[in-house]
């Protein structure tokens, strides 16, 4: 399984907004722009007056994407921060950081493993918003990733 491919999103030509002035589009197009710099899109493109069509990037590409001063800044990402985090999320956190380091064909020596969970879980806590269930929705992108990994050995 790899996250990605095409959705369309419906945003509405905004003809019932106030003074027929559209809110949600050019909302939803500034969201669509910092995505795509972050790496969880890849490509835009209008489908029509009230609507896009959004390649989504591999979570892989959002954790490869580089830090724009303009981008929020990344949660403190220290050994404090992940220890805060349940057991089962550190030990997918810590799965994933040994596929990543075997990618690269680096050992897996303990600090190496404990910098790629940091800088994993950096790039994957920026992209999850606040709010309810986020320790879950953390969990389901850190899953996407490690499938990710899978479907390259495939």
């Amino acid at each position: 399984m790899s996250v990605g491919g095409d959705v369309l999103v419906i945003t509405g030509r905004g003809r019932s907004s106030a003074n027929g002035i559209a809110v949600v589009r050019p909302a939803v197009e500034k969201r669509l722009s910092r995505l795509r710099r972050q790496g969880v899109v890849t490509h835009v493109q209008e489908h029509t007056a009230g609507s896009f069509i959004v390649t989504l990037a591999p979570v892989r590409a959002l954790l490869g994407a580089t830090n724009r001063r303009k981008d929020p800044p990344a949660p403190d990402a220290l050994p404090a921060a992940l220890s805060a985090l349940p057991a089962a999320t550190r030990a997918l956190l810590r799965d994933l950081a040994a596929r990543s380091l075997d990618a690269l064909g680096a050992p897996r020596t303990d600090a190496l493993v404990n910098d790629e969970m940091l800088h994993q879980f950096s790039r994957l806590a920026r992209a999850i918003e606040p709010g309810p269930n986020r320790d879950e929705r953390l969990k389901a992108a850190i899953r996407a990733a490690l499938a990710d990994f899978s479907d390259e050995r495939d």
